[in-house]
């Protein structure tokens, strides 16, 4: 773990560990950061650590990172353990006891230890000699001791003793959480007796001292503290002879609990009166503006916008602290004068300011005050995506497209007065979609919208069409409209606020005018009892009776051919045979029955055989003109002759 951590030299007295962490986040993720600070004052000694995640970033930022606010630093590989006088503060090494007279010739040989490995959770089927076996191939394995109870039992551990750092850091990296023998084992750094017994009653009598339970909020990091102690994870920074004592890691564990702390920890100012607490912001106000207005009172620390955890967008609410508490009162004494022109504004907005409370005693406000039931119409998403006259989200609009939003809020309040109608939270209605917007580019720009993951599902999505489509044909003239149905309503909710009034969608002069679907409980009950009967029919139909029931010939039933039923009503020709000359019999072919309208009830077993029908001549000019010509010749040749025969023929008939 020693190519993680960096030594940084050389930094100014005003360095602090989140600017630090903030420079080498750069280079990649940061476990660890501090400086060291004097003992008494906030001032940099002029040195910090800096632990990376992965050695990777470690190397990079040996080479990319050379300065601090311009000013030039030196960043090595940590190798020296910390010394007394450089502890940061509030952070409680577990140093050994002070070497005496008599254990410092154990110098030598805690040097040659410190390249030592534990391997917990051992099989007590393994043995030295599969230890030494398995740890080989990473180095050269010095010695090899499984401890024995007194019983002469396995204890479930082991050291592993290598020739140098590197093939031990190979090798815990390579085998931590492997299985040995079928047992998965966990490797971590040796450490001597001695650290392992003080880091032991240093965290017993750390839970009994008083000053630790401020750090001490949640019983799930106290938990973790404890962890990282008592699993031993260890570091080493040292080469010489002091350096051969090993540093628990549990420092920089507990180092980033104190970090992680410091940030829940509660605003120390909360009871000197200088945070306010601001309402009534607009949702685009930023807190640059904020910041404009209050100056006007003194100095201020900070400014922030409080925003909602899933969007990221404002609450429309902010805190600001001052410097001082005589500044937050000025500010207050102006922000509550109540006439017309008094008060303190924000982009159009009068602010309301009130003195900042604890969480405890918000939570108890919260608590008092009458909750109001939303209602099951959702008519608080009937808001959503309104664009008013005036408002800075309706600069550039068309005037257009603000005539179709007011035509179309007017008819979202006609229609939310039946109580019938409620606004869905999955479902939204999309106005002024250009005429070549079809399905499949409303789907995918809407996906989008949703953030584009698998987690945005879509339902259904439909553009509205002058005529119902159909297969085949071409699709009727689009209405500009569409709908688009969402699995989960955060989803439905982030493509409304990124599509609505979005001119960079389509064009700044006909952007998406997108809202809640309003829908009718009514016809969603007959929608859904619709479905419900759909889905308890049985699959299989029953065949119709007497629909094509065979005729009966010489008192024998003849057998009936299958059909499809997936087409709907098919008809099917009566089986009947012929002899044929050579005394062979074949099916007959039946003429097409003439019968089309309904069916006559008793009238199944007469066989319909209709005459055929006559065929219509077909019209042909040049026959027309040729028989013109033969009967002009014949009144030539024969005169009147014929005419005359025809007509005494005719006179036959009523002689």
């Amino acid at each position: 773990m020693s190519a993680l951590t960096l030594f940084v030299r050389n930094l100014p007295s005003s360095a602090s560990s989140d600017h630090l962490e903030e420079i080498f986040s750069e280079v990649g993720p940061v476990k660890h950061c501090f400086v060291v600070r004097n003992k008494g004052s906030e001032k940099c000694r002029g040195i910090g650590y800096v632990t990376y995640s992965m050695a990777e970033d470690a190397q990079r930022a040996l080479t990319e990172i050379n300065d601090y606010d311009g000013k030039k630093i030196s960043v090595v590989q940590a190798k020296k353990k910390l010394d007394k006088g450089k502890k940061n503060k509030g952070i409680h090494y577990a140093e050994p006891p002070e070497i005496k007279s008599h254990e410092k010739s154990k110098g030598t040989r805690k040097k040659k230890l410190k390249a030592r490995l534990i391997i917990r959770n051992l099989s007590f089927k393994c043995s030295e000699d599969d230890l030494k076996k398995t740890f080989s191939k990473f180095g050269t394995v010095l010695d090899v001791k499984i401890p024995l109870k007194p019983d002469g039992k396995k204890r479930g551990f082991a050291f592993i003793q290598f020739k140098n750092m590197l093939e031990a850091g190979k090798a815990l990296a390579e085998t931590n959480l492997k299985e040995i023998k079928d047992r998965k084992v966990a490797v971590d750094w040796a450490v001597p007796k001695d650290k392992f017994v003080a880091t032991q009653s240093g965290s017993t009598s750390g839970h009994k001292d008083k000053n630790m339970k401020k750090f001490e909020d949640s019983s799930e990091e106290h938990d973790k503290y404890h962890t990282g102690l008592l699993f031993g994870f260890y570091y080493s920074f040292g080469s010489d002879v002091d350096c051969g004592c090993i540093i628990v890691v549990f420092v920089f564990l507990f180092q980033g609990q104190l970090k992680k702390k410091r940030k829940n920890a509660l605003p120390s100012d909360v009871n000197e009166g200088r945070t306010v607490f601001i309402r009534n912001l607009s949702f685009d106000s930023e807190e640059e503006g904020i910041e404009e207005i209050l100056l006007q009172f003194g100095e201020l620390n900070y400014v922030k916008v409080v925003l909602h955890p899933d969007t990221g967008l404002s609450k429309g609410c902010a805190f600001a602290q001052f410097k001082t508490k005589e500044a937050a009162e000025r500010c207050l004494a102006v922000a509550q004068d109540e006439s017309e022109t008094g008060g303190l504004r924000v982009d159009g907005r009068k602010l309301n300011m009130v003195l900042a409370v604890s969480r405890e005693d918000a939570s108890t406000l919260k608590s008092k005050a009458t909750k109001t039931h939303k209602g099951s119409r959702n008519l608080y998403l009937a808001r959503e995506g309104l664009i008013r006259a005036g408002t800075k989200a309706a600069e550039g609009v068309s005037d257009s497209d603000m005539a179709k939003r007011a035509r179309f809020e007017d008819l979202k309040r006609a229609k939310l007065k039946n109580v019938n109608i409620f606004v869905s939270q999955t479902r939204l209605c999309i106005h002024n979609l250009p005429k070549s917007v079809d399905r499949r580019q409303l789907l995918q720009l809407c996906t989008s919208a949703a953030g584009g993951g698998k987690g945005a599902r879509i339902s259904e999505c439909h553009v509205m069409y002058d005529r119902k489509p159909v297969r085949g044909q071409v699709m009727g003239k689009s209405l500009g409209y569409g709908f688009v149905e969402f699995h989960q309503h955060e989803h439905a909710l982030q493509a409304l606020r990124h599509l609505n009034n979005n001119p960079t969608i389509f064009t700044p002069s006909k952007r998406p005018i997108v809202e809640f679907s309003l829908e009718d409980s009514r016809k969603l009950k007959l929608k859904a009892a619709r479905l419900q009967r759909s889905r308890t029919k049985p699959a299989s139909k029953m065949p119709l009776e007497n629909l094509d029931e065979p005729a009966k010939t010489d008192g024998k039933k003849s057998q009936a051919a299958q059909r499809d039923h997936y087409s709907g009503f098919r008809t099917t020709h009566e089986v009947k045979h012929v002899e044929l000359d050579d005394g062979r019999k074949r099916q007959k072919v039946l003429p097409m029955p003439s019968h089309r309208g309904p069916k006559i009830s008793g009238f199944t077993c007469v066989l319909f055989q209709s005459a055929k029908p006559v065929k219509r001549k077909i019209q042909n000019k040049d026959d027309d003109r040729f028989d013109c010509l033969v009967e002009q010749y014949k009144k030539k040749l024969l005169g009147n002759s014929s005419t005359k025969g025809s007509l005494v023929k005719k006179n036959k008939w009523f002689s």
